[in-house]
């Protein structure tokens, strides 16, 4: 692996632990927490990160990680979704006053 940055997704997290692996193209990268942005949110299956890798033994280990957005089809419909949904609670307890 280059000294590039990366684009993948959380595979698997164990917070017990506090390490998981990111799944990318060139195969599966072992991250620790300490390693993930410190913003109180614990990493999800299915995040998208962007990442820096280091050789750590004759494996790598993900550093540097980054939230990216998602930007799917999938991820659109559900921000609808859940936007309507608020919007609609908004209302019927407006109504209900």
């Amino acid at each position: 692996m280059k000294s590039e940055q990366y684009k993948g997704k959380v595979k698997q997290y164990n917070p017990e632990k506090g390490f998981g692996f990111l799944s990318c193209e060139e195969g599966d990268v072992f991250f620790h927490i300490s390693d993930f942005p410190a913003d109180g949110v614990e990493p999800k299956r299915h995040d998208r990160v962007k990442f820096n890798v280091v050789e750590n033994g004759d494996r790598y280990k993900a550093i540097n990680i980054e939230r990216e957005e998602d930007k799917s089809a999938k991820a659109k419909k559900s921000k609808v979704v859940a936007n309507n949904q608020s919007i609609t609670s908004a209302l019927l307890s407006n109504l209900r006053k």
